[in-house]
């Protein structure tokens, strides 16, 4: 994308920082979706308020970090880059356009049977992934 029609957004780092998508109900961070300066590449980043954190909460955060940066499985999210900027932490993820199984559940309510057999054989398959 040109980077004219990208200037109208607030960047951090490589990134045009285009809606938000959500933020957690204790306003410890906000997710955005995004777009990569050069590439165009859509992803989502997690912007964390670390002033915000307490001590279990930096402790969470680290984990996540190890975690999605060790893990590669098709129904888990990629981690593509983490930085620190503007006293946040930022992590830049695949973007998923469907939203989390969360949000689904309450667009669309109660799930047919085999919807929903789909959505436990995803989350079963990626089990082995917790145990690395």
């Amino acid at each position: 994308m040109e980077q004219n029609k990208l200037s109208k957004y607030k960047t951090v780092g490589d990134y045009a920082l285009k809606s938000k998508i959500g933020e957690s109900s204790n306003s410890l961070s906000t997710v955005w979706k995004a777009e990569h300066l050069s590439s165009g590449d859509v992803v989502a980043v997690k912007q964390v308020y670390v002033e915000k954190l307490n001590k279990h909460l930096k402790s969470c955060l680290d984990c996540e970090l190890n975690f999605l940066s060790s893990v590669n499985h098709p129904n888990i999210i990629r981690l593509f880059d983490a930085f620190q900027a503007e006293n946040c932490i930022f992590l830049v993820v695949e973007f998923c356009a469907g939203g989390n199984l969360s949000s689904y559940i309450r667009l669309h309510g109660r799930v047919p049977e085999q919807t929903a057999r789909k959505f436990l054989q995803q989350l079963g398959s990626s089990l082995p992934a917790f145990g690395q």
